[in-house]
C-alpha cells in the first residue's frame, strides 16, 4: 500500500469523541460559574460597599457562563445533527 492510501484509511477510521464525560464537564462549569460569580460580587463589594449590586453582577456573570456552556453544546448538535444521523 502506498503513503496516499494509507492516509486515506486513516481519514476514514477517524471518530469524534469527546474527551471529557458531559456529566464531569457540568459539573466542572458549575464550579467554575459559582468560583467566578463569587469572585465577581466580592470585588464589586469591596470596591463599592453596595452589596445589592454586587450580588447583582454576580449572578449575571454566573449565568453568562451557563449561557455560553450550553449554547455552545447547542449549537454543536445543530451543526453535527448530520453527522449524528449517518453513524445510526
Amino acid at each position: 500500500m502506498s503513503k496516499k492510501e494509507q492516509d486515506k484509511k486513516g481519514e476514514e477510521i477517524f471518530e469524534r469523541k469527546p474527551w471529557i464525560d458531559k456529566v464531569k464537564g457540568t459539573r466542572v462549569i458549575i464550579i467554575a460559574a459559582l468560583l467566578l460569580a463569587v469572585l465577581v460580587a466580592f470585588q464589586i463589594i469591596q470596591g463599592s460597599g453596595n452589596w445589592a449590586q454586587g450580588i447583582l453582577w454576580g449572578l449575571i456573570f454566573g449565568v453568562s457562563v451557563f449561557a455560553v456552556y450550553f449554547g455552545m453544546n447547542a449549537f454543536h448538535k445543530w451543526v453535527n445533527k448530520d453527522q449524528n444521523q449517518k453513524k445510526e
